[in-house]
């Protein structure tokens, strides 16, 4: 499912689902992933305010793997408070490792809490950050920080002639064939998933955590996965660095 599509066939054109509930249920609009064949259109569950795109027609069904067929795709904006997220926060927070104690003891305080409109939580997950990333276009803002700045998948390719450098989010998969290395505790990832341009270093220093996502890859060798990094040069041309404190930070897209 989808928050947005396109109306032509060139994706020139964008519509937002909220505007698509005045079109006909009929209308025929196009998949925001440029090599899916999707045909798709409009859905809408208590409203408007929840409408979404999806391929409803067996025929024109997305592409093996099209991000836009997942329902992490799905972001409800009315229960997050955007003024309150920073990206580079939430994306430190997911650097940081805590106990599952922790953990349960953080979502039973936030969910105590939010009780009300002025006490909406930012998003925090990767999941949240990922599936809002996927609902609007690249060149959209979120806080005052376009997407495209957040995530590299291939939609937002184009933008990262020179590298990806910093915190974001890759949408990725794995290298083909030997895709670890044990010794060094490295896992490697291709990214945007299209082209393959760009090898992804994930390197670990705790044992358990390496095990934990290796063993999660092997059972997904051909899902797409999500990693937030902080990014900087490897030790060979087109490939990119950053450590994995916390399994906070992969995540497999089913």
């Amino acid at each position: 499912m989808s928050a947005y599509a396109y109306r032509d066939r060139n994706r020139t054109e964008v519509i937002y689902a909220s505007e698509a509930m005045t079109e006909n249920i009929d209308t025929l609009f196009f998949c925001p992933n440029k090599d899916c064949t999707a045909h798709l259109h409009i859905c809408a569950v208590d409203g408007s305010r929840k409408a979404y795109f999806r391929a409803t027609y067996k025929q024109f069904p997305h592409i093996d793997n099209c991000p836009f067929a997942s329902s992490a795709n799905h972001f409800d904006s009315d229960k997050f408070n955007e003024e309150l997220f920073s990206f580079d926060d939430a994306i430190n927070n997911l650097f940081l490792v805590k106990k599952e104690s922790e953990r349960n003891k953080i979502q039973r305080n936030i969910g105590e809490h939010n009780n009300g409109e002025n006490n909406k939580q930012p998003i925090k997950t990767l999941r949240q950050i990922y599936s809002m990333c996927k609902s609007r276009p690249v060149t959209d803002m979120y806080a005052g920080k376009k997407i495209r700045d957040m995530i590299l998948d291939d939609r937002s390719a184009y933008y990262y002639t020179k590298g990806c450098f910093g915190n974001k989010i890759v949408e990725a998969r794995r290298q083909a064939g030997h895709f670890f290395e044990d010794e060094s505790k490295r896992v490697f990832f291709k990214a945007p998933t299209e082209s393959g341009k760009y090898t992804f270093v994930l390197q670990f220093d705790e044992e358990k955590i390496y095990g934990k996502i290796k063993t999660e890859i092997k059972k997904n060798r051909d899902k797409l996965f999500i990693v937030a990094g902080k990014w900087e040069s490897a030790e060979k041309y087109n490939h990119f660095i950053s450590n994995i404190y916390s399994d906070r930070q992969v995540k497999v897209i089913r």
